[in-house]
């Protein structure tokens, strides 16, 4: 039951992270959305879900990256590379928050870990491609 929830929440996240992102995109920028307001709502969404329901930020942050992942193949056929970075950037960050929360024992710190890491990695990818 436990790892259905694991499921269900990043799902969740990942579905309201879609929504989000694709209503910021028609009234900013690209590059405001993938640097600032896109991490902070796909943050939001797996870490505070995880939090509400109470389930591993780790699991829901690699279900996250997964459905992530699924959305970059059939975006780019083809271009698996995308695809595995997802997964693996979001699950690497769902570690290091899942880290932070345990030692911090602060859902804040814990998110704001995650969001400047998620900029950071955003920013390196959009400056490599632009």
């Amino acid at each position: 039951m436990y790892t259905f929830a694991i499921l269900a929440t990043g799902l969740l996240a990942a579905l309201l992270a879609l929504a989000c992102n694709h209503i910021l995109l028609r009234l900013w920028q690209r590059e405001t959305v993938s640097l600032l307001l896109g991490p902070v709502i796909e943050e939001t969404s797996k870490t505070g879900l995880a939090l509400l329901a109470g389930v591993s930020l780790a699991g829901v942050h690699s279900v996250f990256g997964f459905a992530e992942g699924i959305w970059e193949l059939v975006n780019r056929p083809g271009n698996i590379k995308p695809a595995l970075a997802a997964w693996g950037v979001h699950s690497l960050l769902g570690f290091l928050v899942q880290i932070t929360y345990i030692y911090s024992d602060q859902a804040i710190l814990a998110w704001i870990t995650g969001c400047l890491l998620h900029a950071g990695w955003n920013g390196l990818i959009f400056t490599l491609h632009h």
